[in-house]
């Protein structure tokens, strides 16, 4: 189980289960949203996350891909917590609010021919240059 919260604590959260997949998104939504030139995606099911304490603020949309996606804020400080595909039965937790970052070890990258020209984007890992559609095997 893993138990963290958005930058200022007035959100916690916890998570009840291992992930789906793990790995870092270049998507250019991602690096607009975080301002980074990746997101540390921890996926799991949208039932695997538990809101403790505070409220978060959803933002929905339309990816580009033909899904909707809802992105999950922290109501004070803004701290993005997660993605939810709702057409993919995921929600995307920023690994980064882990209190044991440790937990998080990416295992692929995706968006990556998104990633900025400056960024290397990690060799050992498989890299999927548009969307990931499940978890390889």
């Amino acid at each position: 189980m893993i138990k963290r919260s958005c930058f200022c604590k007035a959100v916690q959260y916890q998570l009840i289960t291992e992930s789906q997949m793990q790995g870092l998104c270049y998507c250019t939504d991602c690096q607009t949203v975080g301002g980074s030139s990746h997101w540390a995606s921890y996926a799991v099911a949208p039932s695997d996350f538990h809101l403790l304490h505070g409220k978060l603020t959803e933002f929905a949309y339309d990816s580009g891909s033909g899904r909707a996606l809802v992105r999950c804020f922290g109501d004070q400080c803004e701290t993005q917590i997660k993605v939810v595909s709702a057409a993919l039965g995921v929600a995307s937790v920023n690994a980064m609010t882990f209190s044991e970052p440790s937990v998080f070890s990416p295992e692929l990258t995706y968006f990556s021919a998104s990633a900025p020209r400056w960024c290397q984007v990690e060799t050992r890992l498989p890299k999927f240059e548009e969307m990931v559609e499940s978890a390889p095997q």
